[in-house]
């Protein structure tokens, strides 16, 4: 996968950080997200954070992947759906009648620093820097055909935001985060579209997540809640896609190695 080469480069960018350190965290959750997009879906999610901090340093070093699937299909409303005509005289198109099923996936990978990451009995605030890469895709299908068209959105960008750490028997942490996509790919496949075609962009909106965390010794709780806003693109060759907003609700269970 694309974003996976990204992690390999930001990776090694930062070999330097882990050369040096002295104490590493690992970090694996499993747990599920609400997406409210075009259709409304659940998906099960997987993921795993590695941190590194050198020893008496208040900065540390991380990173952090996730993936997750759709545990269900939707209903696509037709009336809100646009077909392309085949381009292949041996496709049928779809019967206006026949009912639409979309399933949903994605993954996420991030590279970044914590800063004020010095232990105390204090509640204290701490900044957070971050480049960030973001994947989801929608798969449309019906009873007849496993397989009509997928659109598939990567963005690339800096993720900035700040946290607060409450400690206690059971640590709390708050972070508030906005993400500024760079670069935007939308990509379009299918059986009606011919070749994929893509877009690439560089104009893109605002994100946004807050996270709340709880853990006490190696197991912990964490809430996710996203709003991102995807975009939309233009393309001669294909159908147009419209600026869309994706809301995600997470929950995942978390445990310390």
């Amino acid at each position: 996968m694309r974003y996976t080469k990204n992690l390999i480069f930001l990776f090694i960018l930062f070999s330097s950080q882990i050369a040096q350190a002295q104490l590493f965290r690992l970090e694996a959750g499993l747990g599920a997200t609400q997406i409210s997009w075009l259709e409304s879906q659940s998906t099960a999610d997987l993921n795993v954070q590695l941190s590194i901090q050198k020893k008496e340093s208040k900065r540390k070093f991380f990173v952090a992947l996730k993936a997750y699937g759709n545990l269900h299909r939707s209903d696509v409303d037709r009336s809100k759906y646009t077909f392309i005509e085949p381009r292949n005289t041996n496709s049928t198109p779809i019967s206006s009648t026949e009912e639409l099923f979309s399933n949903y996936r994605g993954s996420e990978a991030e590279v970044g620093f914590l800063w004020n990451q010095n232990k105390s009995i204090l509640p204290h605030f701490y900044p957070i820097l971050s480049l960030y890469s973001k994947s989801i895709a929608r798969k449309i299908s019906s009873k007849n055909s496993n397989y009509i068209e997928e659109e598939k959105y990567r963005l690339h960008g800096i993720n900035a935001g700040i946290g607060l750490i409450i400690p206690g028997k059971i640590t709390i942490t708050i972070q508030g985060q906005i993400f500024e996509p760079i670069l935007r790919d939308i990509t379009l496949y299918g059986n009606y579209v011919g070749v994929p075609y893509s877009s690439t962009s560089s104009v893109n909106d605002l994100s946004y997540k807050g996270k709340i965390g709880f853990k006490k010794a190696k197991i912990g709780a964490l809430v996710t809640y996203e709003i991102l806003n995807l975009g939309g693109a233009e393309n001669k060759n294909s159908k147009p896609i419209l600026a869309t907003q994706a809301n995600n609700l997470s929950f995942s269970l978390q445990y310390e190695f």
